[in-house]
């Protein structure tokens, strides 16, 4: 499936997550368990970095530890989602987008710790960034089309593990 769009409102793929992702354990881990990497908590049968639940779960317990999904995928090089950003624009304004899109990561993660940037490389010509998963990918899109407009292009393997996000301007 594949949509592009130059202008207006930017649609967004749902309901992806309807496969069996191999770095999500098929049961649930112990309330509190804690990734040895980044530090974020497993709460309510999901990963958190709220600083809240983190120093209320750490209080006088030793907790489990672990290495969480997005940690394992960052260090396996395993992307859920790449976004390419090519154009004569970006270059020029390579710091910004960086910038831009170290913010979005940021408030992605807030929400969702497993959401994160695993690099931002120059390939061939282009900005190339990949994702923990699909979701992340597709935000930054957004984000890009919202701030600088170019145009923005979704793209889904068949088994909806991978989303290839490309923009240009």
């Amino acid at each position: 499936m594949s949509n592009q769009h130059s202008h207006g409102t930017v649609p967004q793929r749902r309901n992806i997550q309807n496969y069996n992702d191999p770095y999500i354990p098929d049961t649930h881990l112990a309330a509190g368990t804690r990734c040895s990497e980044c530090g974020a908590i497993y709460h309510n049968q999901h990963w958190t970095l709220d600083e809240a639940v983190v120093s209320r779960l750490s209080i006088d317990r030793e907790q489990p530890t672990v290495v969480c999904p997005a940690c394992r995928k960052a260090h396996d090089r395993d992307p859920g989602g790449i976004l390419t950003i090519s154009g004569q624009f970006w270059s020029a304004h390579r710091d910004e987008i960086v910038h831009l899109i170290q913010n979005e990561e940021k408030r992605a993660m807030a929400a969702n710790p497993l959401e994160r940037l695993i690099d931002i490389v120059s390939e061939e010509g282009n900005l190339v960034v990949h994702t923990t998963n699909e979701k992340l990918a597709q935000r930054l899109g957004r984000a890009l089309h919202r701030a600088y407009d170019g145009s923005v292009e979704y793209k889904w393997s068949a088994d909806n593990k991978l989303a290839r996000v490309t923009w240009i301007r």
